[in-house]
């Protein structure tokens, strides 16, 4: 921003997206009339707001706009704050909408992974959360959001207005600006064009890993949905650049591949949901989803693990890749 300019041999582009709150009038927390939490600020704003709703409650629309390729984490909030206000015998005074531009419910911009659409479904009727596919949202106003149904072939079939005393609605992601700028180097949307070694085909000493990654849609859908990129398939890059970029160092040819497997423990708040599918993009070696109280504790532990190994520099201790390889879960693709 300064004008100072820096050299190097090697680039890794780890951005993360923009997010995309102005495609949407009048969403997201800056400005807007909804929460979100896909920043810490944003999160922190999400608690405060949630805690001066509890004074009052009222009707709760939670969900993922038209666009948006990151789907669990709508789910878990969902699913959480309905734990939350079951605990406070609260419950009773919250109608909450699931509002998505998914095509069915547990599609989760993947295609469905498993039992996926039967699972999520029957929660959300155990939980009385009501939910709206194939939707894209119009506007969000001051206390109500306005919604536009789609049938199949990805016509408007009908209007929602849903009033709420509290909303989060998780936006579109694009490049930022910064990056989407330089020629050659991305997709329309911002996002960095990356071969199977996670490099830039047209400038190979650039990298990429993470969210800022372009990856094409699993399949079509009748309103747009993107593909989401999950914490173990961002790890599956950056060990893929690294191996790589070690194999250059040493005279030999980067084409070292990452699996890009998604593995995914979903928080409900008192149960959870783990998905796993091999590889993400179908037909898959293994794809299952499974319900249970065991997930919730999973995640708490994970969560500790994880900021562990963080703080430590450990990426991947020796344990972690043998109990992964047993489930047949592994980084990067075997060579040769």
């Amino acid at each position: 921003a300064d004008g100072q300019r820096l050299d190097y041999d090697y680039l890794l582009i780890c951005t993360g997206p923009q997010l995309a709150f102005d495609e949407v009038p009048g969403l997201g927390p800056d400005g807007g009339h909804t929460q979100s939490v896909c920043t810490t600020p944003h999160a922190e704003h999400a608690w405060r707001a949630w805690e001066k709703f509890l004074e009052n409650p009222g009707p709760v629309v939670v969900g993922a706009v038209q666009g948006a390729s990151c789907f669990g984490p709508a789910y878990e909030f969902a699913m959480i704050l309905d734990a939350d206000l079951r605990r406070r015998k609260l419950r009773d005074k919250v109608p909450m909408t699931f509002v998505t531009s998914e095509p069915y419910v547990g599609h989760m911009g993947l295609g469905g992974v498993g039992d996926s659409k039967g699972l999520m479904e029957s929660e959300f009727r155990q939980r009385h959360i009501k939910w709206i596919t194939n939707a894209k949202v119009a506007a969000a106003g001051e206390g109500r959001l306005q919604v536009i149904e789609h049938d199949d072939d990805g016509q408007p079939k009908k209007e929602h207005t849903l009033p709420f005393a509290y909303a989060m609605l998780l936006p579109a992601f694009r490049g930022v600006p910064a990056v989407a700028a330089v020629e050659g180097l991305c997709n329309p949307r911002g996002f960095v064009i990356v071969d199977a070694h996670q490099r830039s085909p047209k400038y190979p000493e650039i990298f990429a890993a993470g969210v800022c990654v372009a990856i094409p849609p699993v399949e079509p859908t009748p309103v747009p949905t993107g593909a989401p990129k999950t914490g173990f398939m961002i790890e599956s890059m950056v060990t893929t650049i690294v191996k790589n970029i070690k194999a250059e160092l040493e005279g030999r040819p980067p084409d070292y591949q990452g699996t890009w497997n998604a593995v995914c423990l979903a928080d409900m708040g008192d149960t959870g949901v783990a998905f796993v599918a091999l590889p993400q993009f179908p037909p898959r070696n293994v794809t299952w989803a499974k319900v249970g109280k065991w997930v919730h504790l999973a995640k708490i532990a994970f969560e500790k693990y994880f900021l562990y190994k963080m703080r430590h520099g450990t990426s991947e201790p020796i344990y972690e890749k043998y109990v992964l390889k047993a489930l047949g879960i592994e980084r990067i693709k075997p060579q040769g």
